[in-house]
């Protein structure tokens, strides 16, 4: 009787394994490929992610997606980006595909610059049995913060280049100012190169103020002859005005001794 119940007790443990190992069994690797692509091909530290999911199913057998999330290296395990689709399973057929909907994740500020694996993960049911399955890991660039001030700047420094070169700077200081600016504008690409962003960023800003000095300084060039011209007035004004004086005064000087030789002739004859 103890070798009967033993032996009864070993089979049922053997078929409660069985039925275990059926529910939890994971889809295959190669019976699904996962891809993303992402709204931008630019990411820094702090900004939303926005991506779509694509599953090429490729499995005899018609997967029920319960949930699908991509997770980044930057979070902890088993925690993930997803969409709840439970309440609406989304069905891919025998071989067939299905494109997600937009779907979004936040990049913490204080993430290292350089790339970063993730993976996608869909929670499912495969012949009425749920599964798991990750994909292979890949890769995404997240950029350094600067070089994003860098590429915010550059557009307005290269504007206003163009402007001064339209412009035809004729002030020898705003010549100057102008060819200062070229030389930061040229450092800023050299050390943007080098991906020496702060460097970069501030050589940028170096050029962005030499080109504002140096329209201000053909500005007040271009208004300095008009104060020449109303100087050259005022002082042609002053010199008629003294020179009238002078003539008026020679005037009476000599009527003054005209008739003082009249005066004088009279006494005489008399």
């Amino acid at each position: 009787m103890k070798l009967l119940r033993l032996a009864l007790i070993a089979i049922s443990m053997s078929i409660v394994c069985v039925l275990s190992i059926g529910l939890v069994s994971a889809l295959n690797p190669d019976e699904a490929t996962a891809l993303v692509s992402w709204a931008s091909q630019t990411y820094y530290p702090g900004d939303t992610v926005i991506f779509r999911i694509f599953i090429q199913s490729n499995s005899p057998d018609e997967l029920l997606i319960q949930r699908i999330g991509l997770h980044f290296d930057w979070m902890p395990e088993g925690a993930f980006y997803s969409s709840d689709l439970s309440a609406a399973p989304v069905s891919i057929p025998s071989n067939g595909s299905y494109t997600f909907d937009i779907m979004s994740a936040n990049v913490p500020s204080n993430v290292t610059a350089g790339l970063h694996n993730y993976f996608v993960g869909i929670d499912g049911l495969q012949n009425s049995i749920s599964f798991s399955w990750d994909s292979p890991p890949a890769t995404i660039q997240i950029h350094d913060g600067r070089e994003k001030g860098y590429n915010e700047l550059l557009p307005q420094v290269e504007s206003k280049i163009a402007e001064a070169d339209n412009a035809t700077y004729g002030s020898p200081e705003a010549q100057s100012l102008l060819q200062q600016a070229r030389d930061e504008y040229n450092s800023a690409q050299s050390s943007a190169s080098e991906g020496q962003w702060y460097d970069a960023a501030s050589h940028l800003q170096n050029a962005s103020d030499l080109l504002d000095q140096a329209a201000a300084a053909e500005e007040n060039s271009a208004g300095q002859p008009n104060l020449l011209l109303i100087a050259a007035i005022i002082a042609v004004g002053v010199i008629i005005a003294v020179s009238i004086i002078v003539v008026v005064r020679r005037k009476r000087a000599k009527a003054k001794q005209a008739n003082s030789a009249v005066e004088q002739s009279s006494e005489t004859s008399l």
